[in-house]
C-alpha cells in the first residue's frame, strides 16, 4: 500500500482491512489530530481545498461509526500554502512542532511536497502523499529501491502517467512536441515521457520547452514548437498553466492536437480555456466518468459531498456525477484520511512506530 494504487480503491483496501483491527485499547485520550497543509486559497486552490473538503468527509464517515477504538478524529491543522513551496516548508514546520498532531497529510503538487517531504521522513509521524507525482517523493533512492517507511502515496506517480501519455502519442502521431512546467513535476515527467516515447516509436521529441508556473505568456515557447513541425502537443503541468498554452496556440495558428497530464482536466483549464478546452485529452484515474454512475466507497463519498457541500466546481457541470477530476481533489483527501485513521486502529493507538508498522 505504498504508492497510488487507484483513487478510492486504496480506501477499499483500508476499509476491509478493519475486520483485523486489535483489540488493544487505544494509546493516550481525547481526539485523533490529523495535520494538514495545502493549496486553499489561490490560482491552485483546486487542489488543497478539494483534499480539505475529502478530510472532512472522511472524518464524518469515521466519527459516524463510533470513530477510532472509541476516539473521535478531527482535523486539527489545516493550513494554506498557495501551492507555493516555502509556505509548504513554514506550515509542515508549524505541523510538525505541534506534538498533538498524530498523522499528517502533506501539499498538493510535487514542488511544495520535495520541499517538505525530507521533514516528515526524519519527524517518523504517518503521512500520505495526496497528489505530488515525482516518484522520489516515495521511492527518494529509485522505484527499485525501499520506499520511506511513514510515507503512503494516492497520487499517480509520473512514471505511470508517462507511460499512458507516451503509449497514446507515440502510436498516434510522429512528430512530437512537448512543454513542461519547471518543477520536479514538470522535468521529471517530461523526462520520463520523452524515455517512454523513443522506447516506442525510436524517435525522440521533435523539440522540448519549459516554462515556469503562473507564466502569463508561453508564444515564445509555443512558436519552436512549431517551427520544429510538431503535429501534436503534449503538455504536463497544471491547468490554470494550460489554459494560457491552450489560448497561446490559437493565437500563434498552431493548430495541431493538445494532449495532457492530468491537469487538462482540471477546474482551473476548463475555466481559463473556456470553449477552447474542447478537444483536448488527458490522463487521470476513471472512477469518475461522464455518464456512468460511481459504485461502492466511490458512490459513497460523491453522496456524502453532494449532502455537505453541494453540487459545486469541485463537484463539476455534470448534476448526475461527479467530474474526473474528482478523484485527484476530494478522493485524494478522503483516501489518505481513511487510510492514516485504519493505520491507527491497527496499530491499537496513536504510537508512531506501531503506526508506521500498520502502513507496511
Amino acid at each position: 500500500m505504498k504508492h497510488g494504487k487507484l483513487s478510492l480503491v486504496a480506501a477499499s483496501i483500508a476499509l476491509a482491512l478493519a475486520a483485523a483491527a486489535p483489540t488493544a485499547d487505544a494509546q493516550g485520550t481525547g481526539t485523533i489530530k490529523i495535520g494538514n497543509t495545502g493549496a486553499l486559497t489561490g490560482p491552485y486552490n483546486e487542489f488543497g481545498e478539494g483534499v480539505r473538503r475529502g478530510i472532512l468527509i472522511a472524518l464524518d464517515r469515521v466519527n459516524a461509526k463510533g470513530g477510532i477504538l472509541g476516539r473521535q478524529a478531527e482535523l486539527a491543522i489545516s493550513l494554506d500554502d498557495q501551492l507555493v513551496p516555502d509556505r509548504a516548508v513554514q506550515n509542515m514546520r508549524r505541523i510538525l512542532d505541534s506534538p498533538e498532531i498524530d498523522v499528517v497529510i502533506g501539499p498538493g503538487g510535487s514542488g511544495p511536497t520535495l520541499a517538505v517531504i525530507d521533514m516528515a521522513t526524519v519527524d517518523g509521524r504517518a503521512y500520505c502523499n495526496p497528489q505530488g507525482q515525482t516518484p522520489s517523493i516515495v521511492y527518494p533512492d529509485g522505484t527499485d529501491k525501499p520506499a520511506r517507511k511513514n510515507v503512503i502515496s494516492t497520487a499517480i506517480q509520473n512514471d505511470v502517467e508517462a507511460k499512458a501519455l507516451g503509449t497514446y502519442v507515440a502510436s498516434r502521431f510522429k512528430k512530437i512536441g512537448v512543454m513542461h512546467e519547471s518543477t520536479g513535476y514538470g522535468v521529471s515527467g517530461s523526462q520520463l515521457l520523452g524515455v517512454e516515447i523513443e522506447r516506442l516509436s525510436k524517435t525522440k521529441p521533435v523539440a522540448v520547452e519549459s516554462y515556469n508556473q503562473r507564466s502569463q505568456d508561453m508564444t515564445a515557447q509555443i512558436s519552436r514548437v512549431q517551427r520544429a513541425g510538431a503535429d501534436v502537443l503534449v503538455v504536463v503541468g497544471l491547468g490554470a498553466d494550460m489554459a494560457v498554452i491552450r489560448r497561446n496556440m490559437l493565437r500563434a495558428g498552431f493548430d495541431v492536437p493538445l494532449i495532457t497530464s492530468g491537469g487538462g482536466i482540471s477546474l482551473p483549464y476548463k475555466e481559463g480555456a473556456g470553449e477552447l478546452a474542447v478537444g483536448t485529452r488527458a490522463t487521470m484515474i476513471s472512477t469518475y466518468q461522464p455518464g456512468k454512475q460511481p459504485t461502492g466507497v466511490a458512490k459513497e463519498l460523491a453522496d456524502a459531498y453532494q449532502a455537505k457541500f453541494g453540487k459545486d466546481r469541485w463537484w463539476g457541470d455534470d448534476p448526475a456525477t461527479p467530474q474526473v477530476f474528482f478523484s485527484l481533489t476530494v478522493g485524494a483527501g478522503f483516501d489518505c484520511a481513511t487510510m492514516l485513521l485504519e493505520a491507527v486502529r491497527l496499530a491499537g493507538g496513536t504510537d508512531r512506530a506501531k503506526v508506521t508498522e500498520a502502513l507496511n
